[in-house]
């Protein structure tokens, strides 16, 4: 089994670079494959296929506010991370389990702030269901923290997502 991406120091590493100088704090980086809705429909390749990506949620503190974001970060040529989205969770409204993955590990993040509804928002896809339930959870963690309320989470089981929280977060003793 694959280590966890969400633990790789190096990744976070990379992704703190990339965004050098936005006084951004990386909290969690993990990869995924981005792709759209539109699965074996075309014969083309190249435009359709999933690509790699890193998506990295940061956090930035100006005084009593604390501000919250989801950076999407692709590979330029020599494999160096560089930023290509920012979307800001205050405008996070739905997270997406997508029910025809049988794996369950393809989700979609809706945003109530872009500006096509018309066009599928890109689907991301784990590498299992743990990094899934890592990256749902600390998305959600943080928009109840920081924003005070939480998006409408659907396809997934909450509770089993809970107890697989129970099970996974490191328990501190004092």
């Amino acid at each position: 089994m694959a280590k966890s991406s969400a633990d790789d120091e190096e990744l976070r590493r990379a992704c703190e670079a990339a965004i050098e100088g936005t006084k951004q704090k990386i909290v969690m980086s993990i990869r995924v494959a981005k792709s759209r809705g539109i699965w074996g429909k075309s014969g083309k390749l190249g435009r359709h296929m999933a690509k790699p990506r890193v998506l990295a949620l940061s956090m930035k503190s100006k005084g009593q506010r604390t501000k919250a974001f989801l950076r999407v970060m692709k590979y330029s040529t020599g494999g160096v991370l560089e930023p290509a989205k920012l979307y800001k969770l205050k405008h996070l409204s739905k997270v997406e389990v997508i029910t025809n993955d049988p794996s369950g590990c393809t989700f979609t993040l809706g945003f109530d702030n872009l500006r096509s509804q018309s066009v599928a928002p890109p689907q991301w896809t784990m590498r299992n269901i743990d990094d899934r339930n890592r990256l749902l959870l600390c998305i959600l963690n943080i928009c109840k923290d920081v924003l005070g309320r939480l998006p409408k989470v659907v396809g997934i089981d909450v509770v089993e997502m809970a107890l697989w929280a129970k099970e996974n977060t490191p328990s501190v003793t004092t």
